[in-house]
C-alpha cells in the first residue's frame, strides 16, 4: 500500500540519524523516528551492529503507531539511553505536551498527574509512591525498559479512567543475539558538593516493647494507667516504682539517634549491568533470558524557604534540608517463542528506593520573635518497593501445525490474541519518623547562643507508617481482520481487570516534657535524648498520639472490563468505532488501632447508612469512541499528511488515598495532605484534531487542537489550617474544561545538526459551587496544576565519522496553580522552571561509550508564591536545585 511504502523509504534513513532520533523532542512523537537528520556512522565500527538493532525497534513502533487509529507517541529505550536520559521521567520531559514534576511525575497537556494512567505492560499496578496514585516514572532505569507508549486520544482498548493521557511502560523482552553491557557513573551537584545533613537512627519498627504494650494496657501507655492494671492484677505486690520502672522501659526502646547532624557528601554513583542471550531449541523454538540489575544513589540538599500569608514581614521559616536516594533495580525476563505464531513470557522486577531527609528549621511567628526563634529538627527514612510478575502471551495461527490447516482459508485464517496476568506489590515502611520542636535564643547577630526543647505534650514526636498495596492485573484481546470489497475491516474485542488491596496502618508516639526542668531540655534533641537524660524521674514520659487510632485504614477496588471495535479501512479514510463498559468498586474503612471495646465496629455499621459517611462506590459505565483518519499527501508542500478526529469518553476516580480520612505528609514540600470520604469521579469528554505534515528530506509539522469537558473535577485545595502548618485536601467543583493547540516540528539544519521543538499553549476553567464549606477566593478559575504553556526544544549534532554526539535541551512551562486560595487570599502558584541540559558523548572506540551531561544550567529554584488579602507576596516555598555534572562509561562486551 502507499503508505506502507512511503514509511519503508523513508526508515532506509535511520543509519545516519541514530543520535537524533531521540534527542528532540518532536522526534520521540512523529510517525517515523527514521526521518531525523543525522551522520551516516562509519562501517568498522560495532555501533553499526547498534543501529540495526535500533532500526527494527524503530520500525516496530512506527508500524505500531500507522495501526492505531487515535494519537500515540512512542519511544523507545535505546534511543533514550543514547540521549543520556537516565529514566524513563527525564525521557518524557521532552515530549510534546508534557512536563516532568519532583522529577517523577508526567503532567500530560498542562493536566496534573491524577489525569494520567500509568501501565505496565498493559497492566495495571500500584504505586510505591506514598503522596501519589501513579507510579513515579524515576522508578524505572532505562536498561529494563524496551518502549514506551504515551496516548493522548482515548480508544476502547485502554482503562476508561483517562484523563490527559495515558503511558504505557513496555519492559525489555529476551534479546535476538548475546547481550552484554556494563555502564558505571559519577557525578555531584554544586550546592550538595560540600557537607549536609544526615542520621544515624536505622529505621527501626515500632518497638515490640511499645506494641506490647498498646495491647497490654488497651491504648493507654501513662504511668497512672500501668499502675492501675498492675493494681487489678497484683493489688498486694504492685506499686507506683514498677508503674516507672516499666514506662522507663518504654523510652529505653525508642530509637533516639534521630537528631540531624552535618556530615561530608559523597559524590552521586550510578551503575548498570545487562546480561542475556537466546538460544535456538531445533527448527521451530527458540528460549531467551535477559538479566538487568541497576544501583544508584545520590545526595541532595534542598535548602527551603516559607512564609506565612498573614504577614510573610515577620512569619517566615528557613530550613537546612538534605535528602539522600538509594536506588536498586533488577529484573529477570524468560522468553519461550513457537516459529512466528506463539511468544510466552516470564517478567520478574524488583525495583527499590530508600531516601532519607534530614532538615532543621528556624523561624518566627506570631508566638515567638527576635530574640527568640522556632526550631524543628526532623528526620525521615521512607523505603518503597515494588516487586512486579507477570506472565504474557501473543499467538496467531499462521504456522502452526493442524490448527492452521483447520483455519486455512476460512475467515479466521488470520486471527490472533494476546493475553496477560500480572501480580505486584507494592509497599512504603516509614520507620521511626521523628520531629522535636525547640525554642534558641539568639545573641544581638542573629546567631543561636542557647536552644532548649519546648516543654509541652508533644516536644518530640515519633511516628510509624506501613503501607502494603497488593494488585492483581489481568487482560486480552482478540482481532480479526475480514478483507471485504473496497474495504478492509478489523473486528477486535477484548478484557481487562484489577483486583486491588490496601493495609495502612499508622502510629504515632509523643515525647510528652510538661514539668520537666529547663536543665534538661537544654540543648538539640541529642543532648536531651541522651539516655542518662530521658528519664521518668525526670518528668519525662511518652503518650500516643492524638491522631492515634484515627489514620489508619483498609481498602479495597476491583475493575472489570470489556470492550469492541470496529476498525473500517477503504481508499483513503479510516473510521474506527467502539465502545468500552466497565464495572468500578471501591470501599475505604477507618481502622481504629486503640478500639477495645468495639466502637469502632459500631460506628462502621452506623455509617454504612449515613450519606455523610460514604464507604463505598459502586458504578457501572459504558464509554463510547470514534476515530476519523485521513491520509492524503500535498498539503501545504508536504510529501504527506495525515489528519485525525477523535472523539472519546473516558473518567478520572478518585484514588484510595484521596477518599481517605487521613492525614499525611508530602515528603517532597512538607505539607499535609488530607482525603475526603465524599469525593465522586469525573467524567470527561475528549476532542481532538491533529494534523501531522511530512516533508523530504525529513522535516515534519504536526499540531494539534484538543478539547476536555470535565464534569466535578477533583481539586486540591487549602483546608483549615494555620500559616506554618499548611493542610492541603481535595473537594469536587461543579465542572471543568480545558482546551488548547500543540505545535511540534522538525527541522534539519547544516553540519550535522538539527532542531526539534514543541509548544502547547492551552488554558481551562472550573467552576466551584456555593455549596463547598471552604471560604474560596476564587470560585472559578483555571485547574490546579494546569500551566496555560509548555515549551521544550533540542538543539542536536552529530559528527560525520559517528564519534560524537551533542544535545542542548530546553524545557519549561508556565505557571501553574498549587493549592486554591481562601479568605481573600489569593490562589497559589507554582513560578515556572526553565530546564537547560546539555549531553555530550563520545565513541572512541568499537563498544565503548563517554559520556558527560550537565543540567539545571541556569540554576533555576522552585518557587510556589500566593498573593495575600492585603496585596503582598508570600513565599510559599523556595526550594533549592542546583546545577549538576556528571560523567559515565560504558562497555560492550
Amino acid at each position: 500500500m502507499r503508505t506502507t511504502q512511503s514509511m519503508s523509504q523513508r526508515l532506509r534513513a535511520l543509519p545516519y540519524s541514530v543520535a537524533a532520533v531521540l534527542a528532540g523532542a518532536s522526534a520521540y512523537g512523529q510517525d517515523d523516528v527514521g526521518r531525523l537528520p543525522g551522520p551516516q556512522l562509519p562501517p568498522p565500527m560495532e555501533e553499526v551492529f547498534a543501529v540495526g538493532r535500533l532500526q527494527s525497534a524503530a520500525e516496530s513502533l512506527t508500524e505500531e503507531r500507522l495501526r492505531l487509529p487515535v494519537s500515540a507517541d512512542f519511544l523507545g529505550a535505546d534511543v533514550i539511553a543514547r540521549a543520556g536520559d537516565p529514566d524513563i521521567g527525564t525521557a518524557l520531559r521532552r515530549l510534546p505536551g508534557l512536563t516532568l514534576i519532583d522529577g517523577k511525575f508526567v503532567y500530560v497537556r498542562g493536566l496534573g498527574e491524577r489525569y494520567s494512567t500509568v501501565l505496565v505492560n498493559g497492566a495495571a499496578v500500584p504505586s510505591p509512591e506514598l503522596t501519589r496514585s501513579v507510579i513515579p516514572l524515576d522508578l524505572f532505569p532505562t536498561s529494563i525498559v524496551e518502549s514506551v507508549k504515551i496516548q493522548k486520544s482515548p480508544s476502547p482498548d485502554v482503562p476508561a479512567a483517562f484523563g490527559g493521557g495515558m503511558i504505557d511502560i513496555r519492559t525489555t523482552s529476551i534479546p535476538n543475539d548475546v547481550v552484554a553491557t556494563f555502564e558505571i557513573g559519577m557525578g555531584f551537584n554544586e550546592i550538595s558538593d560540600g557537607e549536609g545533613l544526615v542520621f544515624d537512627a536505622t529505621g527501626s519498627e515500632l518497638p515490640r516493647p511499645i506494641a506490647d504494650a498498646i495491647d497490654a494496657y488497651e491504648g493507654d501507655v501513662s504511668i497512672a494507667n500501668i499502675f492501675r492494671t498492675l493494681r487489678i492484677a497484683s493489688p498486694s505486690t504492685a506499686t507506683i516504682g514498677d508503674a516507672r520502672a516499666i514506662h522507663q522501659g518504654l523510652l529505653d526502646s525508642l530509637d533516639t539517634r534521630a537528631t540531624p547532624h552535618r556530615q561530608s557528601l559523597d559524590p552521586d554513583i550510578d551503575a548498570k549491568l545487562a546480561l542475556g542471550n537466546t538460544w535456538d531449541l531445533g527448527e521451530t523454538w527458540r528460549f531467551g533470558v535477559l538479566l538487568n540489575a541497576s544501583y544508584g544513589d545520590k545526595y541532595r540538599n534542598q535548602d527551603q524557604y516559607r512564609e506565612g500569608i498573614g504577614n510573610p514581614a515577620v512569619d517566615f521559616v528557613d530550613t537546612e534540608r538534605t535528602s539522600y536516594e538509594e536506588r536498586t533495580a533488577g529484573s529477570i525476563n524468560l522468553g519461550l517463542d513457537y516459529a512466528l505464531d506463539h511468544s510466552l513470557r516470564l517478567d520478574h522486577y524488583v525495583l527499590r528506593t530508600d531516601e532519607e531527609i534530614a532538615s532543621i528549621s528556624r523561624g518566627f511567628d506570631a508566638n515567638i520573635r527576635f530574640p527568640d526563634q522556632r526550631v524543628q529538627y526532623s528526620t525521615r527514612l521512607e523505603e518503597r518497593e515494588l516487586v512486579l510478575t507477570q506472565l504474557s502471551g501473543e499467538h496467531t495461527f499462521l504456522d502452526t501445525p493442524l490448527v492452521s490447516n483447520v483455519l486455512s482459508g476460512t475467515l479466521l485464517e488470520d486471527l490472533s490474541f494476546d493475553w496477560l496476568y500480572s501480580e505486584s506489590e507494592a509497599t512504603t515502611d516509614i520507620p521511626n519518623q521523628a520531629r522535636f520542636q525547640a525554642t534558641a535564643l539568639l545573641d544581638a547577630s542573629g546567631v543561636p547562643a542557647s536552644t532548649q526543647l519546648f516543654a509541652s505534650t508533644s516536644a518530640g514526636q515519633f511516628s510509624f507508617l506501613e503501607l502494603d498495596d497488593e494488585q492483581t492485573s489481568w487482560g486480552g484481546n482478540v482481532r480479526l481482520p475480514i478483507s471485504l470489497p473496497r474495504m478492509e475491516l478489523t473486528a477486535s474485542a477484548g478484557w481487562w481487570g484489577s483486583e486491588k488491596a490496601r493495609d495502612y496502618r499508622q502510629y504515632y508516639v509523643n515525647l510528652n516534657s510538661v514539668g520537666v526542668s529547663a536543665e534538661h531540655l537544654q540543648g538539640t534533641p541529642a543532648d536531651v535524648l541522651d539516655p542518662e537524660n530521658l528519664r521518668v524521674e525526670h518528668g519525662f514520659n511518652l503518650s500516643l498520639g492524638s491522631q492515634f487510632g484515627t489514620e489508619s485504614y483498609i481498602a479495597a477496588q476491583t475493575i472489570d472490563a470489556a470492550y469492541g471495535v470496529v476498525d473500517m479501512e477503504f481508499d483513503r479514510w479510516r473510521l474506527m468505532v467502539g465502545a468500552r463498559a466497565e464495572r468500578y468498586r471501591q470501599a475505604v474503612l477507618p481502622v481504629d488501632l486503640l478500639d477495645y471495646g468495639g466502637t469502632w465496629v459500631r460506628n462502621l455499621q452506623n455509617d454504612a447508612g449515613n450519606p455523610e459517611r460514604r464507604l463505598a462506590i459502586d458504578e457501572d459505565d459504558v464509554f463510547s469512541s470514534l476515530a476519523l483518519t485521513f491520509d492524503g499527501n500535498g498539503l501545504l508542500g508536504s510529501v504527506e499528511h495525515r489528519i485525525r478526529i477523535s472523539y472519546g469518553e473516558t473518567v478520572v476516580r478518585p484514588d484510595l488515598r484521596e477518599v481517605a480520612g487521613v492525614v499525611y505528609i508530602d515528603p517532597e514540600l512538607e505539607m499535609r495532605v488530607q482525603g475526603n470520604p465524599l469525593l465522586e469521579s469525573s467524567p470527561i469528554a475528549n476532542f481532538e484534531i491533529r494534523s501531522e505534515l511530512y516533508y523530504e528530506r525529513g522535516d515534519d509539522f504536526t499540531i494539534s487542537l484538543f478539547y476536555k469537558d470535565i464534569d466535578s473535577p477533583i481539586e486540591q485545595i487549602r483546608s483549615a489550617g494555620t500559616d506554618d502548618d499548611v493542610v492541603l485536601g481535595f473537594a469536587n467543583a461543579e465542572s471543568g474544561e480545558v482546551y488548547g493547540v500543540e505545535l511540534e516540528g522538525l527541522k534539519r539544519l547544516p553540519h550535522g545538526m538539527f532542531f526539534a521543538g514543541n509548544l502547547t499553549l492551552s488554558d481551562s476553567e472550573l467552576t466551584f459551587g456555593s455549596s463547598l464549606a471552604t471560604d474560596l477566593t476564587n470560585r472559578t478559575r483555571r485547574l490546579t496544576g494546569h500551566s496555560q504553556w509548555i515549551a521544550n526544544a533540542t538543539l542536536g549534532y552529530d559528527s560525520a565519522n559517528g564519534r560524537h554526539s551533542a544535545y542542548l535541551n530546553y524545557n519549561a512551562f508556565g505557571e501553574r496553580i498549587f493549592y486554591a486560595g481562601t479568605g481573600g487570599n489569593q490562589d497559589a502558584f507554582e513560578q515556572p522552571f526553565d530546564s537547560l541540559g546539555i549531553v555530550y558523548k563520545y565513541f572512541p572506540r568499537d563498544r565503548l561509550e563517554l559520556e558527560v551531561e550537565l543540567d539545571n544550567l541556569l540554576d533555576e529554584e522552585r518557587v510556589f508564591e500566593q498573593v495575600g488579602s492585603g496585596g503582598h507576596t508570600a513565599t510559599v516555598l523556595r526550594q533549592a536545585v542546583g546545577r549538576s555534572y556528571g560523567v559515565g562509561v560504558q562497555w560492550s562486551f
